[in-house]
């Protein structure tokens, strides 16, 4: 009985720890874009203060454009409040693809949390559609 227990424990605390994109899987409601199927950051500490951070977005179709236009990121500081710990920065994109991902490293200080704004984009048939998005939080180690 202790072993169902801690492997339901265990699964739960899997499943709650996973990253959650932002997606429009629902077939009983209307598509929210018409170039994004989902979007997304998630971000892992790695040791020496430094977090990685992964992006990854895919479109309806083929897109001529597919990315992360800029990022910034943020560290929460003793009051609880997010704070800029950078400037914009220049994301990255891929072109005439579906599915775009990329990575990136923060320089940070072990036992300071960080998040990230970024600014999606996604151009098909010369419109561009941006979504903005805000990571959740990590600590770096």
């Amino acid at each position: 009985m202790k072993r169902i227990i801690v492997l339901l424990l265990a699964l739960t605390l899997l499943f709650c720890s996973t990253v959650a994109f932002a997606t429009s899987d629902d077939e009983d409601s209307p598509r929210q874009s018409d170039y994004f199927v989902s979007y997304g950051t998630s971000l892992s500490a790695i040791g020496g203060g430094k977090i990685k951070v992964s992006f990854a977005c895919s479109s309806v179709g083929i897109a001529s454009e597919l990315g992360v236009v800029n990022y910034i990121v943020q560290r929460k500081n003793s009051s609880g409040e997010w704070v800029n710990a950078s400037g914009w920065l220049s994301g990255q994109k891929g072109y005439n693809l579906s599915s775009y991902s990329f990575s990136k490293t923060i320089n940070g200080t072990a036992g300071t949390t960080y998040r990230v704004m970024c600014i999606f984009t996604c151009t098909k048939n010369g419109s561009t559609e941006t979504k903005n998005y805000t990571s959740g939080s990590k600590k770096a180690i």
